[in-house]
């Protein structure tokens, strides 16, 4: 159950966070602490260098700690990306394989249905000797 909620709580987060590569002005000012200004400067620092984690907005001109720590509460970054790329695939190739599985099943019960079938019209035959 635990674990449930762990990956619910990572999914979440995912789905509704924000990527400092790619946000609009209006997406970086969601984020507690960074008002027009910041998401200014954010949009204006990613012009020359990636943005490859929330430390790497130290090095932009008024972005303390406590800024940083809400901005990781609310980003994605490429890395967290790849994560959720790598579980998505990872449930999407689970979910084929119980296709698979099921689709399997039915297969093998409709050999064993028709294999049915011809052993009753075998028998059938043989008891009213028709060839």
């Amino acid at each position: 159950m635990k674990k449930i909620f762990i990956i619910t709580s990572l999914i979440t987060s995912a789905v509704f966070a924000i990527n400092l590569n790619t946000a609009s002005i209006q997406e970086l000012e969601k984020i507690k602490g960074i008002g027009p200004k910041k998401a200014k400067a954010i949009i204006e620092y990613r012009k020359t260098h990636k943005i490859k984690n929330a430390d790497d907005l130290k090095n932009i001109k008024g972005f303390n700690s406590k800024v940083i720590s809400n901005v990781k509460n609310n980003v994605t970054t490429q890395k967290h990306l790849k994560i959720n790329n790598k579980k998505t695939a990872i449930k999407n190739k689970k979910e084929k394989k119980q296709t698979n599985n099921v689709n399997k099943t039915k297969k093998s019960n409709l050999k064993n249905k028709i294999q049915s079938k011809k052993n009753k019209l075998k028998t059938l035959k043989n008891k009213y000797k028709i060839k």
